[in-house]
């Protein structure tokens, strides 16, 4: 299912789910400051960590009343370990009470529907700081340490190595639990930490019920150079209904010694990651077939020592994903060997195939051309080879440093509407000030061609920057709205609906009557349409104050559907939202995002 979840389905199976573990009670969470991760970095402490020492939690204080009976003092509420996060308020996380309100098996179902990568960045830093802040959990959790466990589970589907690893390491205590370690392994595993994979895999072999843990094991003897017993679990699996062709394939190569070509990782996960790796496996440079966002990260990052072609496109994919961060693309970008002069040559390349390594022979040639005006053609080209709308946001993302440091003045004479909108998607909309004010001057002189790029872009501009990049005026709306139904009179009326959405959600004063005259064709629309159940449970959610509950309704909601495929006004429904849940910049970086996906 593409899209919404109806609410009431939602409830119900949250409160009536038999599979859910009973509760149980864990030992008191130390409140200090996080413990290191070991000096590789990658490594995480020693699992399984010693059982904590079980303390008696203070008794709660009798409750009390004044002599009129108007105050009651209660005594505090222990912290579980579900209140654990590496983020607070002064770090970047959400405020501490966001879980409030929420019911605990909503909360839990909620999380477990979170999509590994939305098509939204400003949603998936949401998601993100959601899953790691710290904060009372909701008191009626099924069982303790539910609520973590389901939130790592997340963060690995996301691939955020690095922040599970950091909400692991102020969550020690937790190793002994099934799904826990089995996030934590995962992890290890993606990151070819072979000592903590195999460690988990000791502990939990003979405990847990999961034939996952057969496949560690494999990958474990693998490691250790047992081939025979790498083959015989293999086998074991294949037996019990497990049969991995992947792994089975990997295993083969190791015991014949790697003599064939390289290997294609189609499907793989983090086990046939670390299988790889242990059976020192040449890795094809064709990842496209690869899903796994840990696997992608991994390979980005050189574990297995992939070929440099599959590190660039592991990492375009994964970065597009918002798995891993812009500046890890750039670096890679910034490996690729060019040489100052003519730009012609590279732009025939990307024109003739454009791909990850063609994407990166662009921005190389843009960074160290000393000529503004011709790193402006080749930014320009960039935007040009862009396969659809998610990849030109990725292209605005990565480009937008180089764009920083163009001269407005030099360039394609319509490379200021391509740098205020990849300015405006990549969240750094203020910085689109000096193209918006040079259009504005040229204008201001007679310049029609600059007029109308000036009244072109001035509704992306407000979005993305509010009142900062360009002032709000009747006089602009109008303006705008004349230029769109010359420039595509088909099309206008759903794009005026779209930003009339996006610019009341913000606050614009857009008045009553602005909507009549968009009713010019049949009522039809291009989108996809959320449920009422998910629109008024955002709404509601945040009307109440209810901060995870909306937030994981909205990421949850859209999932992993393109933003130009969403109704606006569910989209404008969300900003709404997060404006009234005082998330302001959260809320105008979607709202940017969508403008410049809808093509406004």
């Amino acid at each position: 299912m593409r899209l919404i979840i109806g609410l009431g389905l939602l409830v119900a199976t949250a409160f009536f789910d038999p599979s859910l573990p009973q509760a149980q009670t864990r030992g008191p969470i130390l409140l200090g400051p996080p413990t290191p991760l070991s000096p590789g970095g990658d490594t995480l402490l020693t699992p399984p960590a010693p059982p904590p020492v079980v303390q008696q939690a203070p008794e709660r204080a009798a409750p009390r009343t004044t002599a009129d009976g108007a105050i009651r003092i209660e005594g505090l509420k222990r912290l579980t370990v579900d209140a654990t996060g590496s983020l607070t308020p002064d770090s970047g996380g959400l405020r501490t009470d966001l879980w409030a309100g929420t019911p605990g098996p909503i909360a839990l179902r909620l999380v477990a529907l979170l999509p590994a990568a939305p098509d939204s960045r400003a949603l998936r830093n949401l998601q993100r700081r959601l899953l790691l802040s710290s904060g009372p959990a909701p008191a009626d959790l099924p069982a303790e340490g539910g609520l973590l466990a389901a939130r790592a589970e997340r963060l690995l589907a996301m691939g955020a190595l690095d922040e599970l690893a950091a909400l692991a390491s102020v969550a020690r205590g937790r190793d002994d639990d099934p799904e826990i370690a089995r996030v934590l392994a995962e992890r290890a595993l993606a990151v070819a930490d072979q000592a903590t994979a195999c460690r988990y895999h000791e502990a939990m072999s003979t405990r847990a019920d999961d034939r996952y843990w057969l496949k560690v094991g494999v990958v474990c003897e693998l490691w250790r150079g047992d081939t025979i017993k790498a083959e015989f679990g293999a086998r074991v699996l294949s037996e019990v209904g497990e049969h991995d062709a992947l792994l089975q394939e990997l295993v083969q190569g190791a015991i014949a010694g790697r003599a064939g070509g390289p290997q294609r990782l189609v499907g793989a996960t983090a086990v046939h990651l670390a299988a790889a790796v242990a059976a020192k496996a040449r890795i094809d440079p064709d990842v496209t077939s690869i899903d796994s966002l840990p696997v992608l990260v991994s390979l980005a990052r050189g574990v297995g020592n992939p070929p440099f072609a599959a590190r660039l496109a592991a990492a375009e994919k994964a970065e597009r994903a918002g798995a891993l961060g812009t500046d890890a693309l750039i670096a890679l970008y910034a490996e690729v060997a060019v040489q100052v002069g003519p730009i012609d040559g590279a732009l025939r390349a990307a024109e003739a195939d454009p791909s990850a390594y063609s994407r990166a022979l662009l921005w190389r040639t843009a960074d160290i051309n000393p000529d503004s005006a011709q790193r402006a053609r080749v930014v320009r080209k960039a935007f040009e080879i862009a396969e659809n709308a998610s990849s030109w946001r990725q292209t605005a993302r990565v480009f937008a440093p180089l764009i920083r440091r163009l001269d407005v003045a030099s360039g394609p004479d319509d490379l200021p509407v391509d740098a205020v909108r990849a300015l405006v998607a990549a969240g750094s909309a203020p910085e689109a000030r000096p193209w918006m004010e040079w259009l504005q001057t040229r204008a201001d002189t007679g310049n029609s061609a600059a007029g109308a790029m000036s009244r072109q872009i001035w509704v992306a501009a407000w979005i993305g920057g509010g009142d900062r990049l360009a002032p709000y005026r009747e006089a602009s709306v109008a303006a705008w709205w004349d230029e769109l139904r010359e420039v595509d009179p088909e099309g206008a009326s759903n794009l005026g609906a779209a930003a009339l959405a996006l610019m009341d959600a913000l606050g614009a004063p857009v008045g009553v009557d602005a909507w009549r005259g968009l009713a010019g064709g049949p009522p039809t629309s291009p989108y996809e349409t959320p449920s009422a159940a998910f629109r008024n449970g955002v709404s509601a959610a945040a009307a109440a104050g209810r901060m995870a509950e909306a937030i994981l309704l909205a990421c949850a909601g859209f999932g992993e559907v393109r933003l130009e495929e969403l109704d606006p006004t569910a989209i404008a429904g969300v900003v709404a939202a997060l404006k009234g849940l005082n998330l302001e910049d959260d809320a105008r970086h979607l709202a940017g995002e969508a403008a410049v996906a809808y093509g406004l």
